[in-house]
């Protein structure tokens, strides 16, 4: 190595929140985030108002959020969060449900409105890590998300289903009906024949062009508007 070259910095680490109003629990993700190299854990909340002051202060990549909590629920403390009109101005932070498997409707509301993804309470602590890195490295998250859409799902048009893409490309049309799938982006990259890094670039450009916020609602976008088959 010479005088002018130095090591590349390590990336900075994932900064994770939890927000549950059960002590214990939080307690016990505590500290399995902070088992993670790669992890940070910034804070935590126990009801759903309290999380929307939080994030704005500690600015979380990820939060973990509860359902079902005392003063703000955890749907509307989502859309708060990851709107960017919403009371953080936090839309780069994104919120993965913690839930159970009687909240289906309310997990799909929490997708809707902004949540990226979700994870069952009683999931392997790897399956929720791996769900943190996926979601926040801006890939699909591994769990049947567009299962949970397709069984949830009412169509909200009555338009034409090829009107509610009209602005995107023939290109990011193909990218948005793979994502729509649930697929990731090294699936995604192998059916379409091009690098991760271009996936990346058109998810980006996708939901810009619809007005979406996360990769869930690509799918959400696509069976209400009856472009995926149920």
């Amino acid at each position: 190595m010479t005088a002018t070259q130095r090591p590349a910095a390590p990336p900075a680490p994932i900064r994770v929140m939890v927000v549950d109003d059960q002590e214990l629990f939080v307690y016990g993700m505590r500290m399995l985030i902070e088992s993670q190299p790669d992890f940070e854990f910034v804070g935590s909340s126990t009801d759903g108002a309290e999380a929307v002051r939080v994030v704005a202060e500690s600015r979380p990549d990820v939060v973990l959020m509860d359902i079902r909590m005392p003063v703000m629920n955890g749907i509307e403390a989502t859309r708060r969060i990851t709107r960017p009109d919403g009371a953080t101005d936090a839309s780069t932070v994104r919120v993965v449900v913690l839930t159970t498997f009687q909240q289906e409707e309310a997990v799909f509301q929490s997708m809707k409105h902004g949540a990226s993804a979700f994870v069952t309470k009683d999931a392997t602590p790897e399956l929720l890590l791996q769900t943190i890195r996926s979601v926040h490295a801006g890939d699909a998250p591994p769990s049947a998300l567009a299962e949970l859409v397709k069984r949830n799902v009412v169509s909200a048009s009555t338009d034409a289903p090829e009107e509610a893409i009209a602005a995107l490309t023939p290109r990011e049309r193909e990218i948005f009906l793979l994502a729509a799938k649930g697929m990731r982006n090294s699936e995604i990259a192998a059916a379409a024949f091009v690098s991760e890094a271009t996936v990346k670039t058109h998810v980006r450009s996708i939901l810009a062009k619809l007005g979406l916020e996360t990769r869930a609602q690509i799918v959400v976008h696509a069976y209400e508007n009856r472009l995926m088959t149920f």
